[in-house]
């Protein structure tokens, strides 16, 4: 039984390791591991649904910042993204799933002939107190 796109979006869930070096997105879809561990992406393709910020007070200029570089390791049922440069502490960031893009399936967007849209993204924000 298909679970429906609307459940799936509101079990996923992004924190951060055990030691704050990584932020992790958790119950992503298996369809989803699965279709990422056949592909090879590169980083811009993988922050066009998920990545991570760090934040600023501008509330304007929030949305048109550029994601932190990093490398994503995709594991069962989640994936992580560990930056380049560790978090600083004190510093705060933010993590989104877009999840418009990340929970349709090809065959959904052809049977349907539309995009999902409910629910564009789920944020998560932080500061590492490392």
């Amino acid at each position: 039984q298909e679970i429906p796109k609307d459940k799936v979006s509101s079990e996923l869930k992004i924190g951060l390791s055990d030691d704050s070096t990584e932020v992790i997105l958790f119950k992503a879809p298996s369809y989803m591991i699965e279709e990422l561990r056949s592909d090879s992406l590169k980083n811009t393709d993988w922050i066009n649904f998920f990545a991570v910020y760090k934040d600023t007070s501008d509330q304007e200029l929030r949305d048109f910042q550029s994601a932190l570089e990093g490398t994503y390791t995709i594991a069962e049922e989640m994936i992580s993204f560990k930056p380049e440069i560790e978090f600083k502490p004190g510093v705060s960031y933010f993590a989104r799933c877009y999840t418009k893009i990340l929970l349709r399936k090809p065959e959904d967007i052809i049977s349907t002939k539309k995009i999902f849209t409910s629910g564009d993204y789920i944020e998560f924000k932080f500061s590492s107190g490392k």
